[in-house]
């Protein structure tokens, strides 16, 4: 006997045009970083600072590709560091930690861009441990990608290396060590498997939700409070040297970059524009408050109230049929691009995806 899929369809998406949920301004908990080996640490060792890059003469952003250290994306991480960072935190401060949701923002971001992303289809398994449902990446392989695909990779990976400083500048500058920084990034070979992370707490309407999120940089020293408002996004596209190029950018890139940045309240993306050569040819900072504005009244493109009133919608969707308690017990989630619709579907008692440090911590609450 087969179990049963419920299904949500993403049409009409006209009923979703209406006054947007209230979503509350991220709250982060703690951070993290992720070493050169991907080990966890609780400190801020891979917190990196912005300086704009240097167009004097354009630097090429395939430099060094064949030096790069890339993160092994055949491992299956799960959740294992945002539930690590929990599992740190939680002693300190449990009542901090209920939620209707945990998951990465990469989840909540695929949620929010679905309804203009129709033709991307996704998946993601969940999981119930008390009131909470946990929620992680099916990931896809990254074995077909072009030879031209994974040069366009590396440009994003190699431009943030070309912002980023390991101190704050003005440090650097009051110690007269600024020059041989900027010198030294630019030849800097790119490293995949490090990261800073941020993992907050927001609620989307009636849904709140844990969510952990890779900071690319901030823009001076990490204050005590609030320190999403000087988070910063790097984000590299081509040229925009046709109507086409800026229709295509102005529909889906600027979606993705705003849904990425509002969810985890970072207020600015930076975007280096780059040739079909890798040539970086200029830079640009968009505030992402007003992305939603840059295409307002354009024919064609997303609403950001669809977009949050479907998620509000899906997680609803969610809570409904993802019921069963236990962290053996799983359910897919998908969303299917041919018949444009949210399935969800028991997959049955399989290996639990959370970690037993979190799980320990939880059964003794």
């Amino acid at each position: 006997m087969h179990a049963a899929v419920r299904r949500l369809s993403l049409h009409p998406l006209s009923r979703y045009r209406i006054p947007c949920p209230r979503y509350s301004e991220p709250q982060e908990l703690l951070s993290f970083s992720y070493d050169g080996q991907r080990k966890v640490c609780f400190d801020d060792r891979e917190l990196k600072y912005f300086y704009p890059p240097s167009l004097n003469p354009p630097p090429c952003l395939l430099d060094g590709m064949n030096t790069q250290l890339r993160r092994d994306h055949t491992k299956n991480e799960h959740i294992d560091g945002l539930l690590a960072a929990l599992t740190h935190r939680y002693s300190y401060a449990p009542s901090e930690f209920q939620s209707d949701f945990v998951m990465y923002r990469g989840m909540v971001t695929r949620i929010f861009v679905t309804p203009y992303s129709a033709r991307d289809s996704w998946a993601m398994n969940a999981t119930k441990v008390g009131p909470t449902i946990y929620i992680e990446d099916v990931p896809k392989s990254q074995e077909g990608q072009s030879d031209f695909q994974q040069k366009m990779t590396y440009t994003g990976y190699k431009f943030e290396t070309l912002c980023l400083l390991d101190r704050p500048s003005q440090q650097l500058k009051h110690d007269g060590l600024l020059d041989s920084a900027l010198l030294s990034r630019s030849s800097s070979a790119v490293d995949t498997n490090r990261e800073y992370c941020s993992v907050f707490r927001t609620r989307l309407g009636s849904h709140s939700i844990i969510s952990g999120a890779e900071v690319d940089c901030i823009d001076q020293e990490k204050p005590g409070t609030a320190p999403n408002r000087l988070y910063r996004e790097l984000k590299t596209t081509g040229v925009l040297d046709n109507p086409r190029k800026v229709e295509v950018f102005e529909r889906h890139k600027l979606l993705k970059f705003w849904a990425q940045s509002f969810i985890a309240g970072i207020p600015t993306v930076t975007v280096g524009f780059r040739d079909n050569d890798g040539i970086l040819r200029s830079v640009q900072d968009f505030r992402t408050q007003d992305i939603p504005r840059l295409v307002r009244h354009k024919q064609g493109m997303w609403q950001a109230n669809v977009c949050m009133n479907f998620a509000h919608q899906v997680l609803h969707f969610i809570k409904k049929y993802v019921v069963e308690e236990g962290p053996e017990m799983q359910y897919r989630i998908a969303y299917d691009s041919v018949n444009q619709e949210i399935l969800i579907s028991a997959l049955g008692k399989l290996e639990p995806f959370l970690t037993r440090e979190y799980l320990a911590l939880v059964a003794q609450a």
